[in-house]
């Protein structure tokens, strides 16, 4: 029996390698012109915040496995400073710090899983965000083309157990949903 399970064991362990092996790898580098902006919205006015791309602009290393029409990521992150955010002025941007949570979290970490439905005109990504130390995950179409990789998604900020702010007295409240957009273009 135990010789059994030691035949198990070894079988497995050369099945995950060779599953490991599958992968294929590729060195990527976001260009300056890529965007990555969240919006959202008080009952006053509206918001943008713009993250500096230049500060995740080295290049990475991606590990990926296409099967089909779908293509599998392993550790595809973007790893965001929370800091990183511009919204327009100096007391947004505090606001937006204060938000997020930074002083504790100080980056939020988009880890991109799949993109399924290759062949269609909008496949599907998976990812997974976390923020504030809190981890949701998200499907959403994209558009991919000729290097870019575009798309948007709304996400509540209470499901990272953020409460969204209150100022002026409790005057102007921002509202828990929030858009994230991207247009992020790639070299290779």
């Amino acid at each position: 029996m135990k010789r059994l399970l030691i035949c198990i064991g070894f079988v497995l362990f050369g099945w995950s390698n060779q599953a490991q092996n599958d992968f294929e790898k590729e060195t990527i580098r976001l260009l300056p012109d890529s965007k990555l902006i969240i919006s959202g919205s008080t009952n006053v006015n509206k918001f943008h915040c713009e993250f500096d791309i230049e500060l995740i602009s080295d290049s990475k290393q991606v590990k990926y496995l296409h099967e089909y029409d779908l293509i599998k990521f392993s550790d595809l992150q973007l790893n965001l400073l929370t800091k990183g955010f511009d919204c327009g002025n100096r007391k947004m941007n505090s606001d937006f710090q204060d938000l997020l949570k930074s002083d504790s979290y100080p980056q939020i970490v988009i880890d991109i899983v799949q993109v399924r439905d290759l062949t269609s005109e909008e496949p599907e990504a998976e990812i997974r965000v976390e923020l504030a130390g809190q981890t949701n995950h998200y499907k959403l179409p994209v558009s991919i083309h000729e290097q870019r990789f575009k798309g948007k998604f709304r996400m509540n900020i209470r499901d990272f157990g953020l409460e969204p702010p209150r100022k002026a007295m409790g005057l102007i409240i921002v509202d828990e949903h929030i858009e994230v957009a991207f247009d992020l273009k790639l070299a290779r």
